[in-house]
């Protein structure tokens, strides 16, 4: 069993508009809703792949109950804590004609300490049946920057894997946990770390850096389709080949998914890495949430060249 850890959960609606910009009143071309966050975006691929997940968090209001349901009519399991308040809605303004995406994001609600004793609680129950964790996104209040961590020491007190996708300072606590693969946005180390990003060399001495002090993985964008991966087997760069995408905004929980099947599968480095970067390619390029099967992520396996570096 996986479990999936979203701590601020979100309703995702999409708008695809012609030629937008700010200041004009327009009339969305189509309008798309899900269940959003980082946790919930790799569990609903988890299942687009056949495999079953647990996804956890804190859920309010009607947002939340929005998300709760619509994740069971995936055939999703939840276990979520209930709070007072309501659940943030990101909206996603697309343009039709340059494919150029605009977002704004909402906080999210309060979490209070009891609230995150009882989900430290629903954790420990479910720990002892998973063989992955994967948590990720942004802190809702009331969180400390220390959540991530905290979390992580009590996973690996049981020998689980454990995936992180984060930025900010709640990342960088978190890789002092030891985590076993992280996903870092190249941003995040130009800003938290304060180190220039003027070449690949420099991600890579960054990446390195973060495998010595004892991550198993370190995945880290390079370009919209240029990926660094950092393993035990050495440095290997991979490149996607696609045409016309129609949102990043999924692509980095698609990847993540698509390594926790690898690796459950027991898949080589080099077959990890293709197999995660092909439901990328999926996932830009379809128009709903996530990808469309595990056979279509198979078709384009032969789209990701793998370079050892």
């Amino acid at each position: 069993m996986i479990i999936t850890i979203t701590p601020n959960p979100a309703m995702d609606e999409s708008y695809v508009t012609e030629e937008f910009s700010i200041g004009h009143w327009y009339r969305a071309k189509s309008v798309l809703r899900s269940p959003g966050g980082r946790g919930i975006n790799v569990s609903i691929i988890l299942k687009q792949l056949g495999y079953d997940s647990v996804s956890m968090g804190f859920l309010s209001g009607h947002v939340g109950e929005y998300i709760k349901d619509d994740l069971l009519s995936r055939g999703i399991t939840t276990n979520f804590v209930n709070i007072k308040g309501e659940n943030r809605t990101n909206t996603f303004i697309r343009d039709s004609h340059d494919g150029a995406e605009t977002a704004v994001t909402e906080e999210g609600p309060e979490i209070t300490n009891d609230a995150l004793k009882r989900f430290f609680w629903k954790l420990e129950h479910l720990l002892p049946r998973a063989t992955a964790v994967h948590m990720g996104g942004s802190l809702p209040p009331g969180l400390p920057d220390t959540f991530y961590r905290d979390t992580i020491d009590r996973i690996k007190r049981k020998n689980i894997p454990v995936y992180v996708d984060s930025a900010g300072p709640e990342l960088t606590l978190a890789i002092e946990a030891l985590p076993t693969v992280v996903q870092i946005d190249h941003r995040f180390i130009n800003i938290v770390r304060n180190i220039p990003l003027s070449s690949l060399d420099d991600l890579i001495g960054v990446s390195k850096k973060i495998f010595d002090e004892g991550v198993d993985w370190i995945v880290t964008s390079s370009s919209e389709k240029t990926n660094l991966f950092c393993t035990p087997k050495g440095m290997f760069l991979a490149e996607m080949i696609f045409d016309k995408p129609r949102t990043y905004r999924a692509a980095g929980d698609a990847l993540v998914a698509g390594l926790m099947v690898a690796r459950q599968e027991l898949m080589g480095i080099e077959d990890s890495i293709k197999f995660a970067m092909s439901c990328v390619i999926q996932t830009v390029c379809s128009p709903q949430k996530g990808l469309p099967s595990r056979a279509a992520v198979e078709s384009t396996l032969g789209s990701v060249a793998v370079n050892k570096i």
